[in-house]
This record gives C-alpha cells, structure tokens and sequence, in this order.
C-alpha cells in the first residue's frame, strides 16, 4: 500500500458516500412536492440516508482500524482548519441521519429501506399530529444541517482539495487518489471524482425521470394507501356512474324502447383517485374493471349501470404502496377483491348533466353514493366526465393508525373520464 494514501477500504468508503450525498443532493433540487410521484421520491431519500448513516458509522470504524497517511506540510492554520471540517463531515454524515430518522420515527408509518422496513428510533414519540413539536425539532436541524452542507461545507471541500492539487502542487489529493498528482494535469484517474459526481447526477435523474413508478420503497407510507383506497371506493363509484349505463335495465321491460348498451374503450377512458398525505400529493386508479352499461338520457327510469372493480389492479405509483394498500388495513384484497357500485336511479340537471344515485360495496360495507357526470353523446360515442367525493372512513379503509384524519383526509377525490360507443341493439 502507498504510505502517502488512506487504505483501499477507506478510499472506497469515502467516495461511495460521496457520491450518495451527491445523489441526495441532485435528487432533492429536482424534487417538487407537488409532484404525484413525490412520495416515493422521499422513500429513496430515507432508504440512501439510512445507507449513509451505517456507511459512515462503517468509515469511523475503519479509520480508527487503519492510522492514516501523513498529510503534506501546510501553514498551521490550514492545518486546523482541514481537521475541523473534517470532524464537521462526520458530524453531518451522522448527525443528517439521525435527525432524519428521529423524524419520521414521530409517525406511526413504517420506514422504508429500499424495501425492508427500518425500526423507528427508540424513545421518539410517536403523533399523528402534523405540528408535534418533536418532529418540528428534529426538521429544524435536519433542514439546517442540509442547508450547511450544501452551501458551506461541500464547496469548501471541494475548493480546498482543487487549490492543493493546482496553487499547492502537494500531494493532498493523492491521499484519496493514489497517482493523482498535481503534473500532469490531465491524469486518466480524475475519472474517479469526475465519475462520482455523473454517477450521482445520473441515478438521481434517472429516478426522478423513470423510477417514481419503480421505487418501490415502502410503506407505510402506507397511509398514502389509504388515501388510495379510498379513492378507490370513490374510484369505484365514479366509474360506475360514469358507465352509469347497465344493460340489465335494457331488458327489463319488453314494451319499451330497449335502453341503449354501451361498451367502455378503456384505452381512452380513466379511473383516477387524489388525495394527499401530509401535504404531500398522492395519485392513483385502477386499470381492471367490468362495466355493464346501458343508459338513455330519455329513458332515466329504465337506465342500469353496475361497476366492478378488480382492487388487486391499483397502482398508486409505487409497488411497496400498492401492496400496503391491498392488505387488511385497506382494501383487504384476500377477502374483499373487489369493490361494487351499482346505481338504477338517475337524475338530470339539464340537458348534459346528470347524478347517479346508487350503492357502493367496498372493504364488506355498502353505503349510498351519488356520482354527478357530465355527458355527451355524438355519432354513437358518448363522453362522460364525472368527479365523486368519496368517506373512507366511512368503508373502514385505513383502520388503526391510519384512522387518523389529520395527516390523510377522510375525503378522497375521483375524476372519471369515460369513452364508450353504443352497441347494436338486440
């Protein structure tokens, strides 16, 4: 080993963690919180800041393993001031976890970590209150510590390495990148900082751009799910009376004209469900439903629609979440897979705009639900727009710590748009 550098397994170490609070970096500054993928965003900030804290608890245990390499002579003050930052990266590489743990350990939600479940931290308590001063306390400094980092720490690092490899010409940089010395200039090993920071750009775009869908981290979070679940229930009722056409009203009278039976184009249609989950944005819908329709503006009274959803089809955004959602807290897939709404009452409030009155069967319970929908019937296609306000409470979805109305609303919004085109009569 060069005597002049740090051990291979400390090399290692240092720029793995770099590159990680690069990417943490890079990922925040892209981060919009309104943004309906913004919340598994958050589950890879907590599953990398996780993997920085037992990084960086790994690096102090191998520097205090290996002695380190001497460093090239400098005034006495750079000297002191090299160490103090130093210990500063250490406090922040600890301490930025920590607090961040201490954080989300104030909510009864699991902690992701990158599919696994993190314990909460001993001690902390826990609140479904979004002003618990616990949680503020510890958001305080993690915010403080980030701020620091970002705007003090990291270019100061990074301006006095540059100024030691450039002005100095000493052998400092060579303690990381054993060969990088200050002549020649263009040295192939630059590719080991120049690559940290692509690579961290690089898998935070990445993310940003791909990975919302496929983060997958976990959760509890899971509350999210709740939010969609109930949505879900709206979702259902939505679509029902968007399809708000059954074609078992069609035969119920033989004497009348028969009701128009309409088939969905799902490929042009959407089932979608919103809420928010302390303040953060959750989108979702379900792709597999039958709908049976048959519906005539001039025949309200003979009119029939039922809806089935398939609840194993939702997808929130996040596959940790979707299968949050599908356990016994929510939906309950395992022994109510699917959820039922069915309306055979109709009203209109004028010529394109109508409310179905009809029942919801979702999580075992049925409850009344009206679904109001604008529609518009041209050359045999009908468009239908409807959006529903949907109780989950009321349905029991999100049940135990997830009852909670504070940090998920009781109300979940469901926007349906439906294309369909009228079948052949009979």
């Amino acid at each position: 080993m060069d005597t002049n550098s740090y051990n291979r397994y400390s090399r290692w170490l240092h720029w793995l963690i770099a590159g990680l609070i690069l990417f943490m970096i890079f990922l925040g500054w892209r981060l919009d919180p309104k943004d309906p993928h913004a919340l598994n965003l958050f589950f890879w900030h907590k599953s990398v800041g996780i993997l920085i804290l037992l990084l960086s608890l790994a690096r102090i245990g191998v520097r205090l393993a290996y002695k380190a390499p001497p460093e090239p002579p400098m005034p006495k003050w750079q000297a002191v001031a090299a160490k103090a930052l130093h210990v500063l990266f250490y406090v922040a590489m600890i301490g930025m976890p920590l607090t961040g743990w201490a954080m989300v350990s104030t909510s009864a939600r699991e902690i992701p970590f990158f599919g696994l479940s993190w314990p909460h931290m001993p001690f902390v308590p826990v609140s479904a209150d979004m002003e618990n001063p616990v949680h503020e306390f510890f958001e305080f400094f993690h915010k403080l510590g980030a701020k620091i980092l970002i705007y003090g720490m990291i270019p100061l690092h990074v301006l006095a390495a540059l100024k030691h490899q450039f002005v100095d010409k000493d052998s400092l940089f060579e303690r990381m990148v054993p060969g990088l010395k200050s002549k020649p200039v263009v040295n192939w090993r630059w590719i080991v900082p120049l690559g940290v920071v692509l690579l961290a750009v690089g898998l935070a775009e990445g993310i940003y751009r791909g990975g919302p869908q496929k983060a997958g981290h976990t959760p509890v979070e899971s509350s999210p799910p709740a939010m969609a679940s109930a949505a879900a229930e709206t979702v259902s009722s939505a679509l029902a009376d968007s399809s708000s056409v059954t074609s078992e009203s069609a035969s119920s009278s033989s004497s009348a004209a028969a009701v128009t039976e309409w088939a969905v184009d799902k490929t042009a249609s959407k089932i979608a469900f919103s809420t928010t989950f302390q303040g953060e944005a959750i989108n979702g819908g379900f792709s597999a439903y039958t709908a049976a329709i048959a519906f005539d503006p001039a025949q309200l009274a003979r009119s029939h629609v039922k809806v089935t959803i398939d609840l194993a089809s939702v997808a929130s955004g996040d596959n940790d979440r979707d299968g949050t959602l599908k356990g016994d807290s929510f939906f309950n897939v395992a022994a109510t897979p699917k959820a039922v709404f069915e309306a055979k009452s109709f009203s209109k409030t004028d010529a394109t705009h109508f409310v179905a009155h009809g029942k919801l069967t979702l999580h075992g319970v049925t409850k009344a639900q009206e679904l109001p929908f604008m529609l518009t019937i041209k050359n045999g296609v009908a468009d239908m727009k409807g959006t529903a306000t949907l109780d989950r409470t009321v349905f029991g979805v999100g049940s135990g710590d997830y009852a909670a109305t504070d940090a998920i609303p009781a109300k979940v919004k469901v926007d349906i748009t439906i294309k369909a085109k009228a079948q052949p009569q009979k």
